[in-house]
């Protein structure tokens, strides 16, 4: 049955992980013959997006939106807000929502992250779906005490969590009885996908793709990579992405005698990510609380070997020798490490990695399950009405 679905996003579509995941979901869906549109606040590139696929802007967000660990659109935080301005910006999604669903008339609302944005779109009168992320949840165990935000009111008529692990974080939230399954992401087959490298001989690499906030770890990377570079001197590490703690990972790295090998890269546009996996002779991921860990995946699907924690949302990723787990303080990830940048993988090796990828993150398997969750959504809100 064709749909039409609106999804709503708190931040822009480039620059953020949930991004990533409108934006895949959007275009599988409108490819199925669903009517979709997006809203999120303007910002960030701009996006050619298929033209059966509407993109709406909350324009009270404008250039302050705030996100949980910043944005390269905005560095407006929701830590630095006070509880009037978590209501005020609750408000400000709900007038965003009200009007495109007086203007479009959706079917189902999809909303991101299961916190401000979802309590916006749930008294509107539409069917809500709300994916959890997982960075919201630190916010719903804080307020707990005080509000149980999807308890003492509503829940959403569904909720899909990113991972087990996310799923086991948030259960707790949601009123008995509301449909919340696990389903992990899907990636963007059409960008990330393997092809053969060049043959030129360079350095070893390694890279760091992430967020530079605190729970993602960049100082165990740096850590790792030092051990690295006693095995391996002429070794190169990447740090790709940016964050508020960008300049306390480059005095750390410069405290360890790392300015030789390691390189900032900072942010980089979605487009150029598959060229930059490729490069790489392997990813080391290294947060132990890490909700899913798309660029894990991403990166794998290029055909590079991936090292994440046996933790959280990432040791779920784990299957060797594709995505391989290590223990975060242990030491014997280097050796490990080390191993794969002295006998480096074969093309078949590569190929074999992001094949699998492919078959256990397909875009239109996990859209199958979605409009069966988007169905029974509806059928639960026709429920509550009568």
């Amino acid at each position: 049955m064709t749909e039409r679905v609106l999804i709503a996003n708190h931040t822009p579509i480039h620059g953020s992980g949930s991004g990533t995941y409108i934006l895949a979901l959007a275009t599988g869906l409108a490819r199925r013959g669903h009517d979709v549109a997006l809203l999120t606040p303007p910002g960030g590139t701009r996006v050619e997006l298929p033209p059966e696929i509407q993109h709406f802007k909350a324009a009270e967000l404008a250039g302050e939106f705030p996100s949980f660990t910043g944005h390269p659109c905005s560095s407006r935080l929701y830590s630095q807000m006070s509880p009037d301005d978590l209501v005020d910006v609750t408000r400000t999604w709900e007038r965003s929502l009200d009007a495109v669903v007086g203007e479009w008339e959706p079917t189902v609302v999809h909303a991101q992250h299961l916190w401000l944005l979802t309590s916006g779109a749930l008294g509107l009168g539409q069917p809500v779906v709300a994916t959890c992320h997982g960075s919201e949840v630190p916010y719903l165990d804080a307020e707990r005490a005080n509000f149980r935000r999807f308890q003492d009111k509503r829940s959403p008529n569904a909720v899909i969590s990113i991972s087990r692990y996310v799923q086991g974080l948030v259960d707790g939230h949601l009123m008995a009885g509301t449909q919340h399954v696990a389903m992990l992401n899907p990636y963007d087959a059409r960008r990330f996908h393997y092809r053969p490298r060049t043959a030129v001989r360079r350095k070893p690499r390694i890279g760091f793709v992430n967020r530079l906030v605190e729970y993602k770890r960049g100082d165990r990377f740096l850590e790792i990579t030092r051990g690295l570079v006693d095995l391996v001197p002429d070794l190169e590490a990447w740090i790709v992405g940016d964050g508020t703690e960008r300049a306390t990972l480059e005095r750390h790295s410069a405290s360890l005698g790392l300015d030789e090998n390691v390189r900032f890269l900072g942010f980089q546009p979605l487009a150029a990510m598959p060229d930059t996996f490729r490069d790489l002779d392997a990813v080391v991921m290294c947060s132990p609380s890490e909700p899913f860990g798309l660029a894990a995946i991403e990166a794998a699907a290029c055909g590079t070997p991936v090292f994440v924690p046996d933790e959280g949302g990432l040791g779920e990723l784990a299957v060797s020798p594709h995505i391989r787990s290590y223990a975060l303080n242990l030491p014997d990830v280097i050796n490990e490490v080390a191993g794969v940048l002295a006998e480096p993988e074969t093309e078949t090796q590569r190929e074999q990695r992001s094949l699998h990828i492919a078959e256990r993150y397909s875009l239109d398997s996990y859209l199958s399950r979605l409009e069966d969750v988007y169905s029974a959504a509806i059928e639960h809100s026709k429920g509550e009405r009568q």
